[in-house]
């Protein structure tokens, strides 16, 4: 029997929940699914399923076996399509992370381009709340500066710098103004991205200033509809908004005035050998966005 071919059908019963569903995502029999359950539990030495009539459930050590042999699986993968691109053109899956804002506001931008150069790698984006450290499960992992990751397990790339300015759309302004100095922007609704509709920047140079708004939220896409439709002014960087930016949709305001420079890093485990589809997609991502800049 082989090992690979049971333990992929104990992840698809897991995962269909039956051994007919299993049999039918094989393209086999459910007969032939279940002998191969048998045989590894019998080469395992425990349980892994148990079954009724009505359904099949996991065990403990089915639940902990199915865990690491997914992971597992998915890395035997990686390492068949790793080593075919060494001689012929890249496959395989790619593994992204970013935070929510990043992948919706500035990824989305690059992928489809990348996959229509490279049709046999696939991309699947998952997406993280801010601060919240990378699995070593991931191929890439693209945020800002996170501190504290542990720089034995990973290495980091600086993507780009940008300011982090003020925006606004024309609508707006033709409501309420355009503010020609910080003390006039204090005066005006300042969408937050925070869970405070209050808060203070300190911009470059060492300048405070508090700025309030009628409208805070956690939500990145949330926060830039808002933008859009002129309900005030949006503290970002131009990265996030590059589209709304050529369209017109939104406009800076005090372009002189900037509260940091804000970083972008790409971190990736650190490995024994180069990961083919991650150093693509990063030369890709440096190329578009160097054309970007000139």
């Amino acid at each position: 029997m082989d090992w690979i071919q049971s333990i992929r059908s104990y992840v698809m019963v897991v995962e269909e929940g039956s051994f007919n569903g299993a049999a039918r995502r094989m393209s086999t029999t459910s007969s032939a699914v279940s002998k191969r359950i048998h045989w590894l539990e019998d080469r395992v030495g425990t349980q892994l399923l148990k079954r009724t009539t009505r359904n099949v459930t996991q065990t403990e050590a089915g639940a902990l076996f199915y865990k690491r042999m997914k992971q597992s699986l998915a890395n035997f993968q990686s390492i068949i399509d790793e080593t075919r691109s060494v001689n012929e053109a890249p496959v395989g899956l790619l593994r992204i992370g970013a935070t929510l804002a990043v992948g919706a506001k500035f990824l989305l931008h690059y992928i489809d381009g990348f996959l229509q150069l490279y049709p046999d790698i696939r991309i699947q984006l998952i997406t993280t709340v801010p601060g919240q450290l990378p699995e070593m499960s991931l191929d890439l992992f693209i945020s800002r500066e996170i501190e504290q990751l542990n720089s034995l397990s990973f290495r980091s790339k600086r993507l780009f710098e940008d300011k982090f300015r003020f925006y606004a759309a024309p609508s707006y302004l033709e409501k309420y103004g355009e503010p020609k100095s910080i003390e006039a922007l204090q005066q005006h609704n300042i969408l937050m991205f925070s869970e405070q509709l209050q808060r203070e920047f300190t911009l470059v140079g060492g300048k405070r200033i508090s700025v309030s708004g009628n409208f805070a939220t956690t939500n990145p896409e949330a926060l830039f509809h808002a933008g859009k439709n002129g309900m005030g002014i949006l503290p970002t960087n131009s990265v996030m908004i590059q589209q709304e930016l050529k369209q017109g949709i939104l406009v800076p305001i005090l372009p002189e005035v900037y509260i940091k420079d804000m970083a972008i890093y790409a971190y990736y485990p650190k490995l024994d050998y180069e990961h083919t589809r991650t150093r693509l997609f990063l030369d890709y991502l440096q190329q578009q966005l160097s054309l970007r800049n000139e």
